[in-house]
């Protein structure tokens, strides 16, 4: 990955224990030095994430699939809070809907990656991904 500058802040909204895992694994097979935030539900991802004073994180991750708030709906407030809507939110989901890709590129997803159910494709997918969005970003 070249030379990092600094540890990347990284939120991953996920309710599956198991993605939660593969997620952290690919990030460290790439070896992008980061600290992870998991949230299992877009409630908690929400009020952690606007809170008052709190560092705005350099990628989101987020599953459309959560319980409570749907990931649409929390992309959503994700994009109309200021100092969050410049954050590259990266939808990481098992859904592969046409209409759920044209909804979040509209919304302001960054990307769209659909859990490959293959490991190696999830880890070496997952990973580019967040390093190219990371270095897009200035953040990697």
């Amino acid at each position: 990955m070249g030379q990092t500058l600094k540890t990347a802040s990284i939120v991953l909204v996920e309710d599956n224990p198991a993605d939660v895992l593969l997620v952290r694994k690919a990030l460290q097979e790439k070896g992008i030095k980061c600290e992870l935030t998991c949230f299992e539900t877009g409630e908690k991802a929400l009020k952690n994430l606007s809170q008052e004073g709190r560092l705005a994180p350099d990628l989101i991750l987020l599953d459309l699939n959560l319980p409570g708030a749907d990931g649409v709906d929390v992309l959503r407030k994700i994009c109309s809070i200021p100092r969050l809507s410049e954050v590259p939110v990266v939808i990481l989901t098992s859904s592969e809907s046409p209409s759920d890709i044209q909804r979040t590129a509209r919304i302001g997803a960054a990307r769209y990656i659909r859990k490959p159910s293959r490991l190696e494709d999830f880890l070496t997918e997952v990973g580019r991904a967040v390093e190219e969005m990371l270095l897009r970003s200035g953040s990697g």
